[in-house]
């Protein structure tokens, strides 16, 4: 189990930058937020000799590629929209493989709430569109995420899955967002058990959030008990003060997985 951070923590710093911010505080991956401007010039205009040069960076700091994070959508019934953003996939499973990121993290999201039948058309197509990215996943060993994001629970995101019956198409956990409408963690859990590759991870500060520090320590707690090797990856998008954001959720993940490991 290991911790991260999100570019959009630090986002006008460089891939050098970052990688100091990460050992400075302790982390050992950063997660690439695509197609904002961050200084870290992992993009897809990015030349291959580029990419390959951030990946010996990376490595000569002894920082991971935690995963992309793209706005990759499969969440209408439009096909051409979803051709479109199959697309931008397919170019970023490439990209993803060329800097040593395992994985990539897209968006099924939001989602009809009370019409039953328009959501369940809608993960169909989502699930449609991720197997028919499968093979080229598969081909570079790159995992393709769907979050569970704004309104998408748990179950959800697993209809998906069970739908695609994709061998590279996993969960990313960002269980902020569904404790904000009612879906606890253990719930949530229940359901994600054994499909999470990735989560999003972290407040801005003490008392911040949507989670409270219980409900943080028992995600912890229950994925140390799966075995989970993934990421941590703490998500504050541009904070006032980057630094704090980074000392705060380092000392918390620490706290959390230490109290998991003496249970």
């Amino acid at each position: 189990m290991k911790s991260g951070f999100m570019s959009s923590v630090c986002p006008k710093q460089t891939l050098q930058q970052l990688t100091a911010s990460a050992q400075q505080y302790g982390y050992t991956g950063i997660e690439f937020r695509v197609e904002w401007g961050h200084g870290h010039g992992v993009e897809l205009d990015a030349s291959s000799a580029d990419l390959q040069n951030a990946r010996r960076h990376l490595a000569d700091a002894g920082i991971d590629a935690s995963c992309v994070a793209t706005s990759v959508k499969f969440n209408t019934n439009d096909p051409l929209d979803h051709e479109s953003h199959q697309e931008t996939l397919r170019r970023y499973i490439p990209l993803a493989a060329e800097i040593g990121a395992p994985c990539i993290r897209t968006f099924s999201d939001p989602l009809p709430e009370e019409n039953e039948e328009a959501r369940n058309e809608i993960l169909k197509r989502a699930a449609d569109s991720y197997a028919a990215v499968n093979d080229l996943a598969a081909e570079h060993d790159i995992r393709v995420l769907v979050e569970t994001h704004t309104n998408m629970r748990a179950h959800w995101a697993m209809q998906v899955l069970e739908l695609a019956q994709a061998s590279h198409l996993q969960v990313l956990w960002d269980p902020g967002h569904h404790v904000r409408r009612g879906q606890s963690v253990d719930e949530a859990h229940g359901h994600l058990q054994g499909s999470v590759a990735h989560l999003h991870f972290g407040t801005a500060g003490p008392g911040e959030g949507s989670m409270s520090e219980e409900e943080h320590a028992r995600v912890v707690e229950l994925l140390n008990a799966d075995g989970f090797e993934g990421y941590f990856s703490v998500e504050v998008i541009n904070p006032d003060d980057s630094d704090a954001v980074l000392a705060y959720n380092s000392r918390q993940f620490e706290k959390y997985l230490e109290a998991a490991r003496g249970k």
